[in-house]
């Protein structure tokens, strides 16, 4: 155990288990829908005195990059500085803008599947060529899901479902643009100025975000911390245990790290 809180009663001493994030805040930046609904799986099994700000993007505007970063700045209170920041996928580069910049000060900063300058570029320059926003409109076969995700049929049902429902809420038009918006991003700038703990989580099989992507950050992060996951892309979603039990590692490692407490053997 890391840490317990002790009650006496009588002549009986009761221990109550503390989970690293005890009391932690996560603000938890999304994937390229920005609506947040890709949190739900991760979110369910975390411990109930876990606070969460999920950040969203708007669905009737189409942001810039910087846009993008001020509109998730504008969403967090000042109360909520020092929180543990979980970024995925496309916003991840918006995590690393925000705090490589000094405008949010965070305990630490967890990234997942992402990456700090377009990834794949060739394939995201075809893309910038087809009509995007009509394909996206047409369902997606479950077979196609089940390529994608590992986990076999309740993997697919679980993205499947996501999936429909980021279509309603989200206009394909806003999603074509944020898929175009990658093509732009670059913030390796800010990985050196990344001055809190960073975590990398790196899903084995993801088919979005090429296995090179993770060089840009061990070169340039100071003491980054890199944890990989057998799973796809949507790691958060199709691994939730595993994630988390990988995020309160880290969580533990860098707290016992800054009260001076030497790292148990076997983390």
């Amino acid at each position: 155990m890391r840490a317990s809180n002790h009650s006496i009663t009588g002549s009986k001493v009761h221990t109550q288990y503390m989970h690293p994030l005890s009391g932690q805040t996560i603000i938890f930046l999304p994937g390229i829908d920005g609506t947040g609904i890709s949190f739900e799986p991760f979110g369910k099994i975390l411990p109930q005195d876990v606070k969460v700000q999920v950040i969203h993007y708007p669905t009737d505007r189409l942001l810039s990059f910087e846009e993008t970063v001020q509109c998730a700045r504008d969403q967090i209170h000042p109360d909520q500085e020092g929180a543990i920041v979980l970024a995925e996928s496309f916003s991840g580069p918006v995590a690393i803008a925000l705090v490589g910049s000094g405008q949010l000060k965070a305990k630490c900063l967890i990234l997942c599947s992402t990456f700090a300058r377009p990834p794949k570029p060739l394939l995201l320059k075809v893309l910038g060529y087809l009509r995007l926003e009509s394909l996206i409109q047409l369902p997606i076969p479950r077979f196609v899901f089940k390529h994608m995700v590992e986990g076999g049929e309740e993997a697919a049902d679980l993205f499947l479902g996501l999936w429909e429902r980021v279509k309603v809420l989200v206009p394909a038009k806003v999603l074509v643009h944020r898929l175009n918006m990658i093509r732009q991003m670059d913030v390796r700038g800010f990985l050196p100025k990344l001055a809190v703990p960073c975590c990398y989580i790196q899903a084995t099989g993801d088919r979005s975000i090429p296995a090179s992507a993770l060089f840009d950050f061990i070169d340039l992060v100071p003491d980054l911390k890199v944890i990989r996951i057998r799973g796809p892309h949507f790691i958060l979603q199709a691994q939730p245990q595993a994630s988390l039990t990988a995020i309160q590692n880290f969580v533990s490692l860098i707290t016992d790290q800054s009260s001076g407490v030497s790292p148990r053997h076997g983390r």
